[in-house]
């Protein structure tokens, strides 16, 4: 009686199953599904497959099903489930022709869909197929039965592109595969526009997409399933050409590309070929005992042939590189010249380098030598001859120090700059942990020293080297002001220009300006610590009364300004017939200045906001008409302002 109950309620449950997959198979559209029963449970509906049992081995049953829930006949694939997949992993595989994990059981199905495979506990990609389209599972396999339902769909679509430097490569091969299992999935080729699309793939997160073309080079990559994918792949053209030096072929010369990769040297009739180049714009250089060339090549997109490089006459450098003072030739030194960063400087015994050829022009050399300082000479390369140069190198001098806060502690990231000899303040010198620093291959004796730190007053001052123990130098905190500016109805005003000024030396005068921001704030830091006085402007607003300010230190000090709506006057510009004065500009006078100006519109009309009540004159001005000026009351409207003459843009 047990045993009828529990048949009766797994065919239960079974049917259950069976319906749910029936009513949702017809908006499965392109997604694949897939169902699992853990161990112990029943062993799927009844079917061809074998009844198999092992306590050592794990044994798969179920059924491969179509979005309707009818089954379907197909091949079914077991493959161990491994570590996350690398691109570095890929690669390896796409290199050593390993595009396929071995499924590790297999097997068909019945008629009725159904199969059984024995495989070892462990994690597992359950794989069926039907025709191309696809259906997949990943699962935990333990000892015993389990059942599982594989229901096939028309799979997933990848879209995307396969580039160049050029544009769209067409006729690339794409391979696309899975990489749960890793699996070759499909093939295809791009179009004239190197678009492709592929359909009917295994739901994956990531596809491994691996494309090559002729005269490229491959290109794998791992790309997402939710957008289009776009593979860039690099040229590897083939330019084929001579080099001629004054007309003549220039056997044994080599060619090479400014931006490094292939060189070639030039066989008894001149010619050279070059394969790998890259679609973009190539630079060939080639270079002779005696001559040098260059030839741009415009961004490519097929093999090349017919490239002519023209040698010019060239001269060469011989440089001996000495210590100041006891002509001693320098071993460790090294040459540069950044003029010719493609010269090949060959070291010649100590202290000697020579490079050729070099065309005929100034070159800049930059010499260095351990425990000296660098020299920077400009020397002109002569045709047909190697210029002899000789550079003395003085002893280094180095300037070490430390930098502290007002507490005596070093300070970290403070940045020394040094102006003199040898230096632009371009090399960029920062202190370390406890604020110490060192500054190395100056070969002046006196320089211009700043420091500087944010949140400090910078410290400048004149340093003479050699110093006869490490520099100390002490950095005060800047005083800093946060101000927030309202207007009369608690809103922040935005624009507001304001303005400190420093009480006591130089009172008066404005040392910092800025403009508030949406919020209405603005933040005035590295402030030398001492009182100051606030004031803000705003147009349609009063000026602020000052407001004082004490700011001693680091810690922002928060300041409130509060502007009042100001009054408005209106008014009108004509000339002497009556007709309106249109881009005139009105302007409040405030001691014979005029300030606060507005532009008249077409029909002559001004609006000045802002003002104060009483008396003011305003200051009237257009090209071709006298200035007028006029006094007038606020508050007051419709204010006529008559100017005399014409003008001719009126």
């Amino acid at each position: 009686m047990r045993y009828g109950l529990v048949a009766g309620g797994a065919l239960l449950l079974l049917l259950a199953l069976l319906g749910v997959a029936f009513m949702s198979g017809g908006s499965a559209g392109r997604r694949t599904s897939a169902e699992a029963r853990v161990p112990g449970t029943a062993t799927g509906p009844g079917s061809s497959a074998t009844d198999l049992t092992d306590s050592e081995s794990a044994v798969l049953s179920g059924q491969v099903q179509d979005a309707l829930g009818r089954p379907v006949a197909a091949q079914v694939l077991a493959f161990e489930a491994g570590p996350t997949e690398t691109q570095e992993d890929l690669e390896r595989r796409v290199a050593s022709g390993a595009l396929e994990t071995p499924a590790r059981a297999t097997t068909p199905t019945g008629p009725d869909g159904a199969f059984a495979l024995r495989v070892p506990e462990g994690r597992y990609h359950l794989l069926a197929e039907v025709g191309g389209r696809p259906a997949a599972l990943a699962m935990e396999v333990q000892p015993g039965p389990s059942w599982v339902r594989l229901v096939v769909t028309d799979g997933e679509r990848l879209k995307g592109q396969v580039v160049d430097a050029v544009g769209g490569v067409a006729r690339a091969r794409i391979t696309v595969m899975s990489l749960a299992p890793v699996r070759l999935l499909r093939e295809v080729e791009s179009d004239e526009t190197g678009a492709f699309e592929v359909d009917g793939l295994l739901l994956q997160a990531r596809y491994a997409v691996w494309a090559r073309a002729a005269a490229h080079g491959e290109r794998v990559l791992l790309v997402p399933a939710s957008r289009p994918a776009t593979v860039s792949l690099p040229c590897a053209l083939r330019v084929e050409g001579r080099v001629l030096e004054r007309g003549v072929a220039a056997p044994g010369a080599r060619v090479t590309s400014q931006a490094g990769g292939p060189e070639a040297r030039a066989d008894g009739a001149g010619r050279f070929v070059l394969e790998g180049l890259d679609c973009g714009r190539a630079e060939l250089r080639a270079e002779s005992a005696t001559g040098v060339g260059q030839r741009v090549l415009e961004p490519l997109s097929k093999d090349t042939s017919g490239i002519d490089v023209e040698l010019e006459a060239a001269g060469g450098l011989h440089v001996r590189v000495v210590e100041a003072g006891s002509d001693r030739e320098l071993a460790g030194a090294s040459v540069q010249s950044p003029t010719a960063p493609e010269a090949r400087w060959r070291e010649e015994g100590v202290g000697h380098f020579r490079a050729a050829p070099l065309l005929p022009a100034p070159q800049v050399l930059i010499v260095r030598a351990p425990g000296h300082g660098a020299v920077q000479r400009t020397v002109t390369v002569d045709i047909g001859t190697v210029t002899e140069v000789e550079v003395a190198l003085p002893l280094e001098a180095v300037l070490a120090g430390r930098v502290l806060g007002p507490e005596g502690l070093g300070l970290e990231g403070a940045r020394i700059e040094l102006m003199g000899p040898g230096r632009g303040g371009a090399a960029e010198v920062r202190t370390g942990a406890d604020g110490r620093f060192e500054v190395r291959e100056l070969t002046g004796d006196t320089y211009d020293l700043r420091v500087e730190r944010s949140g400090y007053l910078p410290v400048a001052r004149e340093v003479r080297l050699p110093q006869s123990e490490p520099l100390q130098l002490s950095l005060s905190p800047a005083a800093a002001v946060a101000v927030k500016v309202y207007g009369a109805r608690g809103a922040p005003v935005e624009e507001a220009s304001v303005s400190l000024s420093l009480v006591g030396e130089g009172r008066g005068e404005t040392v910092r300006e800025e403009g508030t921001d949406a919020r209405g704030g603005v933040h005035f830091g590295g402030l030398v610590p001492g009182s100051y006085i606030a004031k803000v402007r705003a147009p349609g607003y009063l000026t602020s009364e000052p407001v004082p300010v004490e700011a001693w230190d680091e810690e922002a000090v928060p300041v409130t300004l509060v502007l009042r709506e100001g009054l408005t006057l209106s008014g009108r510009v004509r000339d002497e017939r009556g007709l309106p004065i249109g881009e005139a500009e009105v302007g409040v006078l405030e001691e014979g200045t005029s300030v606060g100006g507005v532009l008249t519109d077409a029909q002559g009309r001004f609006t000045l906001s802002g003002l104060v009540p009483g008396r003011l004159r305003l200051r009237v001005e257009k090209l071709g008409h006298p200035p007028r000026d006029v006094e007038v009351v606020v508050p007051a409207t419709n204010v006529e302002v008559m100017m005399e003459g014409s003008g001719a843009g009126d």
